[in-house]
């Protein structure tokens, strides 16, 4: 399992990046075990998650996919939210089994900032590159 965090230029972008992920996932290209949103309104004094945004169903389908699935770790969020800036999100994905390349070319075009990853440097270096530098919120 890899857990990647993705800051985009608006408070939108990280519901948008949600909507491809399960997409995305229904299709087999990735294996999403748990989302979390980070968003930053211009008129919030400090950035607000809302975590595991991907349980649905009934309180006993999503205490069985917590036992099943594995999740986002706490103190990632919280190093994030230090990161981000007004007016921005960030979409943090615990995964496994992503077809990178796939992946990636269903994110063209959307301006992206990969922010925080328990990849390797090398594996971190393919993402950019797969995801185009040109996107970046630089």
């Amino acid at each position: 399992m890899s857990t990647t965090a993705w800051r985009f230029r608006s408070t939108e972008g990280a519901d948008q990046a949600v909507l491809r992920l399960r997409q995305l996932d229904s299709q087999d290209l990735i294996n999403v075990q748990d989302v979390s949103v980070i968003r930053w309104p211009e008129y919030a004094k400090a950035p607000i998650a809302h975590e595991h945004v991907t349980d649905e169903g009934s309180a006993m389908s999503s205490l069985v996919s917590r036992m099943k699935h594995g999740r986002i770790d706490g103190s990632m969020l919280e190093s994030i939210k230090q990161d981000m800036i007004p007016g921005t999100s960030a979409v943090v994905v615990l995964s496994t089994a992503a077809i990178i390349d796939t992946v990636g070319r269903a994110f063209r075009g959307q301006a992206m900032e990969l922010m925080r990853s328990d990849l390797s440097v090398p594996e971190q270096d393919h993402l950019r590159a797969v995801f185009g530098e040109g996107q970046s919120m630089n």
